[in-house]
């Protein structure tokens, strides 16, 4: 499937319903408003955020390093293949970018994603709770 606004859009629900995200309140209000752009091509679904400006609830501290991983999770999908969602803030302690892979960017995202609960989180230090 194409990675473009829709498929964003999916992400975004997906992500706010089924990453066990910690503080899925702060990621929603992120979301909610936000804009999608730079929809990689090469087969993966990542694509960059613009969040929500007026949204009061930052994801990281504002004096943090810019563009850093703040969360992952990642999924068990059929045929042993993995699905893999990595979040990340910019210095303004907002959502700037969402990757999304198959087995480390191996294969191409699929287009119907199949997954049970996650099987491995990880939140960094830097993360608002």
């Amino acid at each position: 499937m194409a990675n473009n606004l829709i498929r964003a859009e999916f992400w975004k629900t997906f992500i706010a319903t089924q990453s066990a995200y910690p503080a899925v309140d702060r990621l929603r209000a992120q979301l909610e408003f936000a804009t999608f752009s730079d929809f990689c091509e090469c087969g993966c679904n990542s694509f960059a955020v613009k969040a929500n400006p007026d949204a009061l609830s930052l994801l990281a501290p504002h004096d943090g390093p810019g563009h850093r991983a703040i969360f992952t999770v990642d999924f068990e999908m059929a045929d042993d293949k993995t699905l893999e969602i990595i979040l990340f803030a910019n210095t303004d302690g907002d959502l700037d970018y969402i990757q999304v892979e198959c087995c480390a960017n191996s294969y191409p995202v699929p287009e119907l994603i199949e997954v049970g609960r996650p099987v491995s989180t990880w939140a960094s230090d830097y993360l608002l709770l």
